[in-house]
């Protein structure tokens, strides 16, 4: 989609394809696309957090959609393929922001089932790929790479 739209000439605009977002370029008034970081605990789509981006993709992966419960289990679309279930880990969501939405979405997957701690070293050993962590207790994790472009909005939530 994107070549197709620097092919038509256009040099900006932002492609929504549900959990990938693409962005191109910087907005016509040279400002960054402001892309909302959802909050996993909200059953609407809300922002927890801005991503200011530039000619970048982000696909986020979480425990908030396609899932249902089952007592006090939650069970999500991600699971562990040692165990074939849901990963249980106090992560609600991963965002990978990149050049590419292939790279975001293999990644935004792989670093949920990581963890944090290995999630987050993994990702920051990459080069051109950042990563937002929201986890349970509301505090939120964001690679050395996205200092001054993520920004909370939710006061419920921390920036660790």
């Amino acid at each position: 989609v994107k070549e197709r739209i620097l092919g038509k000439g256009y040099d900006a605009a932002i492609i929504n394809l549900g959990g990938n977002v693409l962005t191109v370029g910087t907005k016509p008034n040279s400002d960054f696309w402001r892309i909302g970081v959802r909050d996993p605990r909200s059953e609407t789509v809300t922002e927890m957090g801005i991503l200011n981006l530039e000619d970048n993709s982000i696909v986020s992966s979480g425990v908030y959609e396609r899932y249902f419960f089952e007592g006090d289990m939650r069970y999500h679309h991600i699971l562990n393929p040692k165990t074939g279930y849901p990963e249980q880990n106090d992560i609600m969501s991963v965002s990978i922001v990149s050049k590419d939405s292939v790279d975001g979405d293999a990644l935004s997957t792989t670093a949920f089932l990581m963890g944090l701690e290995k999630g987050l070293n993994y990702v920051e050993s990459l080069k051109g790929i950042d990563a937002v962590f929201v986890m349970s207790d509301l505090s939120v994790y964001a690679t050395s790479g996205l200092e001054g472009k993520f920004v909370i909005v939710n006061k419920d939530y921390t920036l660790k």
